[in-house]
Order: C-alpha cells, then sequence, then structure tokens
C-alpha cells in the first residue's frame, strides 16, 4: 500500500505543480508543490504548513475480499490565515481557492502507480484510483486561521510481498 500512498501523494503534487505553480512550500531548504503526508514530516513549524494540503492516511481495509483491492482513507487538511496585505481579512477567499484547487487535481480519479523507493520510479503495470473529495465545513482554529478537511478513499491492489 505504500507504494499506492506514494504514487496518490506524487500525482497529487504534479498536478498542483500545473494548476498553481505559487502554491509550494518550503521543507527543509528545498521548495515543493504545497502537497505533503503528514506520516513523512518530523518537524515541520504548523506556520509552514498554512496554505499546504496535508494528507493524513487513516484505515485500509479490503474493499472487495479476496480479491486483493484494497480501500485506503485518506484526509487532506489545509487552512489559510489570509494574506497580511488584506489584514487576513482574505482567508475565505483563499480556502475558496484552495477547494477549487483540491477539486482540480483529484481530476482524473486515477494514475499509474510507481514504485517511488528506487532513484528512478519504476512504473508497476497497474493503477489506483480514488473518489471524489468530500468537504468538510470550514472550521476556525481560534488563531486566525480557517481550515477544512476533505476525505477521500484511495483503492490499490495489494502488493506482493
Amino acid at each position: 500500500m505504500q507504494t499506492a500512498k506514494d504514487t496518490f501523494l506524487k500525482a497529487l503534487a504534479t498536478r498542483l505543480a500545473t494548476v498553481n505553480a505559487t502554491r509550494t512550500v518550503t521543507v527543509d531548504g528545498v521548495t515543493l508543490p504545497a502537497v505533503l503526508a503528514a506520516e513523512n514530516e518530523t518537524a515541520v513549524p504548523p506556520d509552514t504548513l498554512l496554505e499546504t494540503f496535508v494528507l493524513d492516511w487513516q484505515n485500509a481495509t479490503e474493499a472487495l475480499p479476496g480479491q486483493g483491492l484494497m480501500e485506503l482513507s485518506c484526509h487532506v487538511s489545509y487552512a489559510t490565515k489570509g494574506t497580511a496585505a488584506m489584514l487576513g481579512t482574505d482567508r475565505g477567499r483563499i480556502l475558496t481557492a484552495m477547494d477549487e484547487e483540491l477539486m482540480e487535481i483529484c481530476v482524473p480519479q486515477w494514475s499509474a502507480e510507481y514504485d517511488y523507493s528506487q532513484t528512478t520510479p519504476a512504473a508497476l503495470g497497474r493503477r489506483i484510483f480514488w473518489s471524489t473529495p468530500a468537504l468538510g465545513s470550514v472550521k476556525s482554529d481560534g488563531q486566525g486561521a480557517l481550515t477544512r478537511q476533505a476525505e477521500l478513499t484511495v483503492f490499490c491492489f495489494a502488493e506482493a510481498n
């Protein structure tokens, strides 16, 4: 399932770089498209994650028992405090723009699956696919940021050991 998670992360990051090349995040001095996996990051300051799509993997279960098709639940969290120039009054507009970006980078709802554990990613000859993100309610974090969490399901075939 790790290859499916890595593939999904890379697919969204690559698509975000096309949809909005200015939505980036800097981690350890490296600027990347603003899509990160929570499980891959250690000590990233919370303000670094503003205006970043953070993937958090939840349950993994068999979608079709005995058939090898797995489903992985994924939460995508993002937040904004708005811009200093607008004194944060544009945070609703920015969150809405991020909603639209998330929906756009999730289409098409599939990707060829790759093994990214190698220097040169290896195509695995199969695809992963996912559901349309379900956007949760907008919340305030009490510190000036508006936040949202979207949920979706990624489907993949079980990896051979």
